[in-house]
């Protein structure tokens, strides 16, 4: 995925590696063979990318506001953790097949979390109201109101 919006250049390379590396992150953290065990390394992988995010466009937030933004793929990533688990627990052949789904998942929806993420910063950069976060969590927009911008 890239970024919908027009941003500069510049930015958007920086918005390509901090959304790399966490998608990276979490793609090793799906791929992990012990059922269940991937959840917390993946949100954390995607609440350090929104805070690296916020850092690009000059945004402060807060680690509870980087985690309500999460939220967004948290209940995507409770029902695939559910399958991914079930398929790892499985001797043998059940482990890699869960492997692949897991670091897969984890993957699309962190780099798919992370333009979507990068697009509204930038928008907000330009002091315009962000668009896709609301459109997919109307709930999500108590999460931007704690957003600072720099004067």
């Amino acid at each position: 995925m890239k970024s919908k919006t027009r941003m500069p250049k510049e930015l958007e390379k920086k918005c390509h590696i901090a959304i790399h590396s966490a998608t990276t992150a979490a793609a090793a953290a799906g791929a992990i063979p012990i059922p269940m065990s991937d959840a917390v390394p993946i949100t954390a992988a995607q609440i350090g990318m929104i805070v690296a995010l916020g850092k690009i466009f000059d945004i402060t937030l807060s680690q509870a506001a980087a985690k309500s933004i999460a939220s967004v793929t948290i209940t995507q990533q409770a029902g695939r953790a559910v399958a991914s688990g079930i398929i790892k627990s499985i001797p043998g052949i059940g482990t890699i097949v869960g492997g692949i789904i897991g670091a897969t998942t984890a993957a699309g929806l962190t780099e798919t979390l992370g333009w979507i993420v990068a697009d509204d910063f930038y928008r907000m950069s330009q002091g315009k109201d962000p668009e896709n976060i609301i459109e997919n969590a109307g709930e999500l927009k108590s999460a931007f109101d704690g957003l600072r911008m720099p004067k």
